[in-house]
């Protein structure tokens, strides 16, 4: 909001610079964004926050300029040289709905002549940012901008039956506003209706059928209080926002309304003639009545760690019009004005008190008390530790929302049990189902990434999934780490080719990220996924229980979010091997003596795995510390359907250096088991 230096000091006196007003006005808590020299006068950008809506006004900022400063106040001159005709002769007013109007007054003025507004006037409201029009409008704009009380004026002859009744919209009605906009209105909207129906949208805007024209020259004149939440609804229904709207959402001063009524009858007598009907029409079917609120001088010392006088606090609060007074056992009370809304309870006179003494003055200290190191939950360890392994890895992370849209669920599989947790209010139709996998964010940022060419692209989020659950009224939520990667095992260099990732680079990470968490018992079983590319798919197992999906991104997929070449993703449920991860890994002393390595080249039926031979191998018991695949060998000399594997076995024993006889004998031993159970031969 703009506010004029020159339009401050008619209500206030100022003799600070501009920038030592900002500056206080700031600290105070209302921000001062900007400062611009506009025709002589200087125009302050202040930002208001929506709990003060007395600060959208030169009056408002001016109180607040007084309290500061300790200065006094100078309100509007508001007398009006009325006529001899009553207003009641003239009009009537009638609130059908009090809850969202506890108060409406108006004021009848006849025989203006519209024309231009004073020049000072026209050019206040433009260095403000307002377009003048005429002196009638401008004048509505002025005591808006003054007091902070929208206002409006009807064509008094373009009111059916020359009154105004406030009542609730019935559904399916419409009006057309001054925008020249049809409007279809809701049961919830606010009217301001003339005998016959509506002329305005109450608190909004007015309607085209009451505007005040050139040859207009008698004028009803309207000051009304408006439900906030009320405004807001139909502002926001509509997406329409006015001054007006934007004023009346935070609430205005319901004791005001007759105050800027009179202030508004006397301008535009003196800019455009006319005369006014004795008295007002005020209808205020509930008084609100005066707000106190009860607060302890000793608890603001306590809550600011403060030591203010009671005098001083008593001075303060009188200078915001609060009129403190003293009650028994250390209680005070403040009278709160109607335009200070947002007093209501004792910690509000806290900080009124707080903002004017100055935060600056607030002494700042140290908390005082015992300190006790607590370790993080096991989860929150577990977490820490998986970022810092993938990260090690190359991977970065990625947080997305927790929202997905159906049918992306729906391409990549991931709906084929029971129906995802749909939202009832989606922010839109993207995000309208809770994610059951972490791997549309992540497939999503990395198509972000491939769109701005980038080619290597190693990501992993770690977050909450939520599975549907038929037999219970939540969805089952677990905390997931999930990665997807593209692009080359290996960049060209100067000293070599690029290499192609694959499979085993991703299975790679997993084997990675799970020995680093102190798992040894790993395995890998063929899956099919509906996203994963078939044959190059498996379950990640810990302990023989599978703790997520691995495997190659199948081709489509990989088009659908913009990667081309190979591939690959996990998505492993934290849960599952939390228990493993977080066992003290005991100590296990450096060998002294050394191991010997033997290779083992087998031919072996199709069906047999690679890893069921390890596992085997290493359960025949002996020396055999380690095995693992370093080769695979298909073509001449080896039987179709069947392939050669080579392993690498390591023999290693903690108590002395191994002798040939004894390794071969566990090598006999090995080869033995795997002939009988897998039918293997030796090559």
């Amino acid at each position: 909001m703009k506010i004029s230096l020159q339009w401050l000091q008619e209500f206030v006196d100022l003799e600070e610079t501009p920038q030592q007003l900002a500056e206080d006005l700031t600290m105070a808590g209302l921000e001062v964004e900007g400062i611009a020299e506009v025709d002589g006068d200087t125009i302050f950008e202040i930002g208001v926050t929506p709990n003060r809506p007395d600060w959208l006004s030169h009056l408002g900022v001016s109180r607040e300029l007084a309290a500061l400063y300790g200065r006094e106040v100078r309100v509007p001159e508001i007398g009006v040289k009325e006529g001899d005709l009553p207003v009641e002769a003239m009009s009537s007013v009638e609130i059908e709905n009090p809850d969202a109007c506890p108060r409406y007054s108006a004021r009848v003025i006849s025989g203006v002549k519209l024309g231009p507004a004073p020049e000072k006037v026209r050019l206040r409201l433009e260095a403000l940012g307002v377009r003048s029009i005429n002196n009638v409008v401008d004048a509505t704009n002025y005591v808006m901008l003054e007091l902070g009380q929208p206002l409006h004026a009807f064509d008094y002859h373009r009111l059916r039956e020359n009154r105004i009744v406030v009542r609730k919209a019935i559904a399916g009605e419409v009006m057309n506003t001054l925008d020249g906009q049809k409007r279809d209105l809701d049961a919830g909207d606010l009217l301001i209706c003339d005998g016959l129906g509506p002329v305005a949208l109450a608190g909004v805007m007015g309607g085209e059928n009451s505007e005040v024209e050139d040859d207009t020259a008698d004028l009803l004149l309207e000051s009304a209080c408006f439900d906030p939440v009320t405004i807001r609804k139909t502002s926001k229904r509509l997406g329409l926002s006015t001054e007006a709207s934007y004023r009346f959402e935070r609430g205005t001063d319901p004791s005001a309304t007759t105050i800027a009524v009179n202030r508004l009858a006397r301008l535009i007598n003196e800019w455009a003639g006319g005369r006014v009907c004795s008295g007002v029409l005020d209808i205020h079917p509930r008084d609100e009545g005066e707000r106190k609120v009860r607060f302890r001088p000793a608890r603001i010392n306590s809550l600011l760690g403060t030591e203010i006088k009671v005098d001083a606090m008593k001075s303060i609060l009188a200078g915001l019009d609060l009129g403190p007074r003293k009650g028994k056992g250390g209680w005070w009370t403040v009278s709160v004005p109607g335009y200070r809304r947002d007093i209501v309870r004792e910690e509000d006179v806290v900080e009124e008190v707080a903002r004017i003494y100055g935060y600056q003055n607030v002494p700042v200290t140290m908390p005082v008390g015992r300190t006790v190191p607590v370790r993080p939950p096991e989860q929150r360890e577990l977490i820490l530790r998986v970022k810092s392994l993938l990260e090690a890895d190359g991977f970065f992370e990625t947080i997305s929302y927790s929202y997905v849209s159906r049918p992306e669920l729906d391409a990549l599989g991931l709906t084929g049990g029971p129906e995802p947790v749909k939202i009832l209010n989606p922010i839109s139709e993207e995000m309208s189902v809770m994610r059951v996998s972490l791997l549309p964010g992540l497939l999503n940022s990395a198509q972000f990434n491939v769109s701005r060419r980038v080619e290597e692209i190693r990501l992993y989020e770690i977050g909450r999934v939520f599975l549907p659950c038929n037999a219970c009224n939540i969805a089952e939520e677990r905390i997931r780490v999930s990665g997807v990667m593209a692009g080359t095992r290996r960049p060209k260099t100067w000293y070599g080719e690029s290499e192609k990732a694959d499979f085993f680079d991703v299975k790679g990470v997993v084997e990675n990220l799970l020995r680093g968490l102190g798992i040894n018992d790993i395995s890998f079983s063929e899956v099919e996924m509906p996203y994963l590319q078939a044959g190059q798919g498996a379950w990640a197992m810990v302990d023989n229980q599978p703790v997520g999906p691995v495997g190659t991104l199948n081709p489509d997929t990989g088009e659908r979010y913009g990667i081309k070449g190979w591939s690959g993703c996990f998505e492993l449920d934290l849960h599952r091997f939390q228990d493993e991860a977080m066992k003290i890994t005991p100590y296990k002393a450096i060998p002294k003596f050394p191991e010997v390595l033997r290779d083992l080249a087998l031919i072996v039926p199709p069906m047999v795995k690679a890893g069921e031979i390890e596992k085997t191998a290493m359960g025949t018991g002996g020396n055999l510390r380690a095995v693992n695949v370093f080769d695979e060998y298909r073509g001449k000399g080896v039987p179709a359907g069947h392939r050669s594997l080579a392993f690498a076995l390591h023999f290693q024993s903690p108590e002395r250096t191994l002798t040939d006889e004894e390794v071969d004998r566990d090598m006999a031993g090995i080869l033995k088991v795997l002939k009988k159970k897998f039918g293997v031969e030796l090559r």
